[in-house]
Order: structure tokens, then C-alpha cells, then sequence
């Protein structure tokens, strides 16, 4: 098959990616509602990590997928879960210490460092295709997040410390566990995720739950759309790859702005407009690129 096929075969795959970025998006701005009325950080990862398992179990269920005896590999997804654990930390600290636009736009780093890291792995060619258009959404982002000047060096260490996580997870999927189904070796990493914060929130006494109906629709909310977009991300990255799925991702900014004016009524300015212009335009620019022939 040649390049220019498989490139249209990618299309419902990276199409998919989007919805679940969009999901994902959506999923922040009802976190805003959560954290006005009453829930706190580590209640708010503990019920969506917890709800991404649950949902990932349920589809195990339905594909015919057991779960135990564990496999050989299991160990290695572990490893996983521990990344996605801490790259949740470490961006919630960040958005504590500084501007929440800031510490997004740091974190947003990781779709440069994952295609860095899949050219020196040998998993894609290093083309200006592909720094051109990481260069061009992270443009965008500056556009649609804003320039901030409130820095704190301690914040932006996390926001990038996040990255490098999630990079790590989105690289190392693939490898540390290639034997196990994608839907497995999620749920797996998921559930020790989910493990992690509710033993911690647990022992501590941290759990604090909305005080009103608005923040359990938040709540509700930010649990059901992450659950979805997360599971979905990382199933079709074993479809797409590491680094067309995380140029993909870049439209998750795009859309938490987008969803934070419709649900929220935050307005959005031009300049942020033309940045999501321009976030939109580069991701599909990358998809629509000229491929050789294999």
C-alpha cells in the first residue's frame, strides 16, 4: 500500500483523535464548575481516573477481553500508569504557582519533545512537514492562551515536568507492553493511575465532593468527557502513532477556550480566534501533506 493510501485509511482514526480532544476539552471547562463549588484537585483525579477504568473495563467486557489471568507484561504498564499519574501532579501544581494559559502553553511542549523523540527512536522521519507544523500550532496556542508575564520558574519546571510524562507515556505505550491489546494495556495503565490517587486521597482525608447541584454536573462532567477522551487518545495512538497523535492533540486548547465560551460564557477575543484559525489549519495541513509512495 502506498503512502498516499494509508494516508486516507488514517483519516477516521485522526478523525476520532479529534472528537476525543474535543472531549477532553470539554472535559476541562466542566472542571471549572467542579472546582467552583466545592471539589478540589485530588477528588476531581481520583473520580476520572476511576472513571476511565470503570469505562475501560466495560469495553473489555463487550470486546470478550479478560482481564485476569494477567499477562506477562503487565509489570511494564504499571510503569504507564506512574507517567500519567505524575504528569497529572505536576500540571496541577504548575497551574497553582502561575497563570493556568501559561502552564498550559508549557505543557504544550510535549507534541515538539514527542516528535523529537519518535525521529531519534525511528519511528518518523524528520521532516519540515512536521516541524513546520508543530512550530505553526504552538504559534497558535501562544494566540488562543495568551502571552503572560506572571512567571514563576518552579511552575513552569512542573508545567514542563508534565510534558516530559506524558511524552514518555505516549512514546513508551507501544514498546514497554507490545504484546498486550491497546484496550488492555490502557486499562491497565489507567487503573494504576486511578489506584494512585485514590489510596493517596484516601490516606489523606483530601476527599471533598460539590456543594451544590452545579458542581456535580461539573463533576459528572469532567469525569464522563475525560474518561472518554483519554481512553480514546491512547487506543488510537497505537493506531496513528505517538507523534500524529500528538499533533493532533493541539487541538484540545483550541477546544477548552471554545467550550469555556459556550458553556461558560467566557468571550473569546479576535487575536484567540485567528490562533485557533491557525491550530486547526496546521493539524489538518499535516494530515493533508504529500506522502511518497512506499
Amino acid at each position: 500500500m502506498s503512502e498516499q493510501a494509508a494516508g486516507r485509511s488514517n483519516w477516521m482514526p485522526f478523525a476520532g483523535l479529534i472528537l476525543m480532544a474535543i472531549s477532553l476539552g470539554t472535559g476541562h471547562a466542566s472542571s471549572r464548575l467542579a472546582f467552583a463549588n466545592g471539589v478540589n484537585v485530588a477528588t476531581a483525579a481520583s473520580v476520572r481516573s476511576l472513571t476511565a477504568s470503570v469505562l475501560l473495563f466495560c469495553l473489555l467486557a463487550v470486546l470478550g477481553r479478560r482481564v485476569f489471568p494477567l499477562p506477562l507484561q503487565f509489570r511494564s504498564t504499571l510503569l504507564l500508569g506512574v507517567l500519567i499519574a505524575i504528569q497529572t501532579v505536576l500540571i496541577q501544581a504548575s497551574v497553582s504557582l502561575m497563570p493556568v494559559t501559561l502552564a498550559i502553553l508549557v505543557f504544550y511542549t510535549f507534541p515538539f519533545l514527542t516528535g523529537v523523540a519518535s525521529t531519534l527512536l525511528g519511528d518518523e522521519r524528520p521532516t519540515l512537514w512536521l516541524f513546520g507544523a508543530l512550530g505553526t500550532a504552538f504559534a497558535g496556542l501562544a494566540l488562543v492562551l495568551g502571552v503572560q508575564t506572571d512567571v514563576s520558574l518552579t511552575g513552569v519546571a512542573c508545567a514542563f515536568g508534565a510534558s516530559v510524562a506524558f511524552t514518555a507515556a505516549l512514546v513508551l505505550a507501544p514498546r514497554l507492553a507490545p504484546d498486550i491489546a491497546a484496550p488492555l494495556r490502557t486499562f491497565f495503565m489507567l487503573s494504576t493511575a486511578a489506584g494512585i490517587f485514590v489510596v493517596t486521597t484516601s490516606v489523606t482525608g483530601a476527599w471533598h465532593f460539590p456543594s451544590n447541584g452545579a458542581g456535580w454536573a461539573g463533576l459528572v462532567g469532567l469525569a464522563a468527557f475525560y474518561a472518554i477522551g483519554i481512553s480514546g487518545v491512547f487506543l488510537l495512538a497505537s493506531r496513528l502513532g505517538a507523534t500524529q497523535t500528538a499533533i493532533g492533540m493541539n487541538i484540545e486548547p483550541v477546544a477548552v477556550a471554545s467550550m469555556a465560551w459556550l458553556l461558560l460564557g467566557e468571550s473569546l477575543g479576535p487575536w484567540q480566534i485567528v490562533g485557533g484559525v491557525v491550530v486547526v489549519g496546521s493539524v489538518i495541513g499535516y494530515q493533508l501533506r504529500p506522502r511518497r509512495r512506499a
